[in-house]
């Protein structure tokens, strides 16, 4: 079963080489353990995001480094990237996050990895059977990495996929996954409800007390083991279930972010959006009191958040604050507008409650 799944990964991401693992964020653990970088190098990451691949690559024995995000995308600003990439010699990776499955602009920083002699692991996790003009997101990294999990695009709850071309990375790859420990359900429960707990009480303690954001650095350590772990093999059949249906849920989420769009695009600012097709896990859009609005759509039971936060204010004490004028002023502001387990009648009530927002 996992070969088949490998094959129909193949496929979507026009890679030599797939191999499933536990979950995204072990994924990028994983390859970047696999790689040749040199412990305690820089790895450039955006700014505005989840912050498990920041989890990741600090456990994988590196350091962060926060790139600011176009104010139009929300994606990786390169003329930021590669600024940085001039001053600051000690990054040796980046990592190229396609924000809620819109494609970040990956050409560009290829270009850039190559020119600055960095490895490109290309962070699929949102962004499963996206395309652009210039091919398939998953193609373009040294190492991409698709994720399973909840809120993505192919939506288990669980398991994740590396992909590459160089079979010595893989060979790398499955020497580390074998150091992982074996899946743990009732462990993996138990961090989950605690997991879920601290997380969102720090969220909203910084949002209030930003100087409290300092408090992640102690407690990225905490869960390593919720995030680090082998593939429950119970899931597979699951997995292969919902890969082999997500031709018709593509076409689904397609239709909900073309719905939102044509109802919304007059009345709130819409991200620039860079795929083939809209084949989104949320829609993001930019608007004044995003928390209160997504409180108000979730009390009348529609997914709705305001991820993510700003990174640099979790990770880093001192910082220049003019090297991210862009996610400063889209904090606060960023409404995501979920394409799972949403009907007709869910967006118009959404709609709804966006528009008398503004009366």
């Amino acid at each position: 079963m996992i070969a088949k799944i490998e094959k129909i990964i193949q496929k979507y991401s026009d890679k030599k080489h797939s191999f499933v693992t536990g979950n995204g964020t072990s994924a990028i653990f994983l390859a970047l353990k696999a790689s040749a970088i040199k412990k305690g190098s820089k790895i450039a990451v955006l700014n505005i995001a989840c912050p498990d691949p920041v989890y990741a690559l600090i456990w994988a024995g590196y350091k962060p480094v926060f790139i600011d995000v176009n104010i139009d995308d929300y994606n990786m600003d390169t003329k930021k990237l590669e600024a940085e990439l001039q001053i600051n010699q000690d990054i040796k990776a980046i990592i190229a996050i396609h924000l809620f499955g819109n494609a970040c602009n990956i050409v560009t920083i290829k270009k850039l990895a190559k020119q600055y002699n960095c490895f490109l692991l290309e962070d699929c996790a949102q962004a499963f059977g996206n395309e652009i003009k210039e091919g398939k997101l998953g193609s373009f990294g040294d190492v991409s990495i698709f994720s399973f999990g909840n809120g993505k695009i192919v939506e288990i709850g669980h398991g994740g996929t590396i992909q590459t071309n160089s079979k010595e990375l893989l060979e790398n790859i499955k020497r580390e996954y074998k150091k992982l420990p074996k899946y743990n359900e009732t462990n993996i429960n138990r961090l989950s409800i605690l997991h879920r707990k601290i997380y969102y009480k720090l969220y909203y303690l910084g949002m209030k007390y930003p100087r409290l954001n300092i408090l992640n650095l102690v407690y990225v350590y905490f869960f390593k083991g919720y995030y680090l772990y082998q593939l429950d093999d119970a899931k597979l059949a699951l997995i292969l279930s919902k890969l082999e249906s997500f031709n018709s849920d593509k076409i689904n989420r397609v239709n909900i972010v073309n719905n939102y769009i044509s109802e919304l695009e007059d009345v709130v600012k819409m991200p620039r959006l860079n795929n083939k097709e809209n084949i989104l896990s949320k829609l993001t859009i930019t608007i004044s009191d995003a928390e209160n609005i997504s409180k108000n759509i979730r009390d009348n039971g529609i997914h709705s958040n305001t991820m993510y936060p700003m990174l640099i204010d979790r990770f880093k004490i001192f910082f220049n604050k003019k090297d991210y004028a862009n996610s400063y002023d889209l904090k606060g502001r960023l409404l995501n507008l979920w394409t799972s387990g949403v009907d007709k009648t869910k967006i118009d009530r959404t709609v709804k409650i966006i528009k008398d927002s503004y009366e």
